[in-house]
């Protein structure tokens, strides 16, 4: 049995506020064209006033002209690689990474790690999931799309995981899905001082965790699993604490291919990242993050290192404490990107979250395009009591409530399906999106679902 001592590379020093992050941002790409557009603004105020909120497709062309080879486009230089967003279940987006936006992401990274360390006095192995796992080289315009372990967290950091991984990071370049899994659960069954298991989505590590034996005996030392915990990934906590009972469970703070968001800090809460600059949208207004309400929900809008400029992220969070200084603490609530509008309903991730409260197993909402309505997909029957219930709180949004009074929504149909998340998990991963960056939502809007699963077997 492995026993170790931890020994981090020292903290980087954080940006005294946003505004100052930003201004630095400012001057290092006020040569980009991107920036020259927009009269190169240098200051906070000139910032807001000047750039526009954009999306994705805004951003396209310049992303393009980018893997083209361009340089000095949304950022000075060119780009270390690219990365595919996980979030859409539509076609995948090519999201560029520069150097500086690395560094951003390792900062972020490392106060966390040294945090859990102390607070968990760790000294044995730990397995993490970082980078995509189980898919093939690709590159656009000559440029990787994506990046081993070592580039995303760092020299110092990544020599240091590398030290203490249960897993070595070599197995996330296996391409054959079955072969990971198999290679993965090997190296975990040997890996009996495991004391921190860091991944994305609960669901993976439950996926990853089946059938390899009793983790109590396998991994009596485990202390803490860091992985998402709030929006529609909170469904999943009661089945992986049922699983870990020896385990601390710690919420992943809001980190995106975009960029990271929230950040978990000394006491474990998820506080708004020192390496970006952040808006907040409610109705129609911006705020900063110094402005934030306590209990208030807000849209995010991200500016990242790596050419993301007011960019609408899709993530919604509610403001547990806010910050005068400008770093509150957030809860990821879902996200509003995901939306389905079928008559003009418009429902939204966050909000059907909501809706589905603290359901425990997994649930999905699935427009019915034939008979348009919604159908809720999960692995075991509610009662019509409960999918009344719950009905009635979808009635909360007033489009859906008058679209159900004038018969242009049918009732809410629910359908039974065995473990509906891993038919998720293989459609999406198929469609190019990074295995453990699938994420559990509320309410998948394409049409190709419900005929997925009304074709399985009951």
């Amino acid at each position: 049995m492995r026993r170790t001592t931890w020994s981090l590379p020292a903290l980087p020093a954080s940006p005294a506020d946003p505004a100052q992050w930003l201004a630095a941002l400012l001057r290092r790409n006020a040569g980009c064209a991107y920036l020259r557009r927009f009269g190169s603004p240098t200051n906070e105020a000139e910032f807001r006033h000047r750039v526009p909120l954009v999306t994705y497709d805004d951003l396209q062309p310049e992303i393009d002209r980018l893997g083209q080879g361009e340089p000095d486009v949304l950022f000075a230089g060119r780009p270390l690689a690219f990365e595919r967003t996980g979030g859409s279940s539509g076609g995948s987006k090519l999201i560029p990474y520069s150097a500086e936006g690395l560094l951003d992401f390792q900062h972020n990274l490392a106060p966390w790690l040294a945090h859990t360390v102390r607070r968990h006095a760790l000294s044995g192995s730990a397995y993490f999931a970082t980078s995509p796992v189980a898919r093939q080289p690709e590159s656009f315009g000559g440029y990787p799309i994506g990046l081993p372990d070592g580039a995303y967290l760092g020299a110092e950091l990544g020599a240091v995981l590398q030290r203490h991984t249960a897993v070595p990071f070599s197995v996330a370049s296996i391409e054959d899905i079955v072969r990971w899994r198999e290679a993965t659960q090997v190296h975990l069954q040997q890996a009996s001082d495991l004391e921190l298991i860091s991944v994305w989505s609960p669901s993976f590590l439950l996926r990853l965790c089946a059938g390899i034996g009793d983790p109590q005996q396998l991994w009596p030392r485990l202390k803490v699993i860091s992985c998402w915990a709030s929006g529609p990934a909170r469904q999943f906590l009661p089945e992986l604490q049922a699983m870990f009972p020896h385990a601390a469970i710690e919420p992943k703070g809001l980190l995106s291919t975009e960029g990271v968001v929230t950040v978990p800090d000394a006491t474990g809460r998820c506080r708004l990242a020192p390496g970006g600059y952040f808006e907040f949208r409610r109705d129609e207004a911006i705020f900063s993050a110094s402005e934030l309400i306590a209990g208030a929900e807000y849209d995010v809008i991200v500016t990242t290192a790596s050419g993301l400029y007011r960019y609408a992220s899709g993530d919604r969070v509610r403001c547990e404490m806010a910050d005068a200084c400008g770093f509150p603490v957030l809860e990821f609530i879902g996200r509003d990107a995901l939306s389905c509008d079928l008559v003009g309903e418009k429902l939204t991730d966050a909000f059907v979250a909501r809706c589905l409260g603290s359901l425990e197993g997994f649930s999905m909402l699935v427009p019915d395009m034939l008979r348009p309505g919604y159908v809720l997909i999960s692995a075991s029957a509610r009662s019509e009591d409960w999918l009344q219930a719950f009905e009635s709180r979808l009635g909360a949004n007033p489009q859906y409530a008058y679209a159900r009074r004038l018969g242009q929504l049918g009732p809410l149909r629910q359908l039974v399906r065995r473990d509906p998340f891993a038919v998720v998990e293989r459609v999406m991963h198929g469609r190019g999106v990074r295995l453990g960056d699938i994420k559990p939502t509320a309410l998948r809007a394409d049409d190709f679902w419900l005929p997925i699963f009304e074709e399985m077997p009951a």
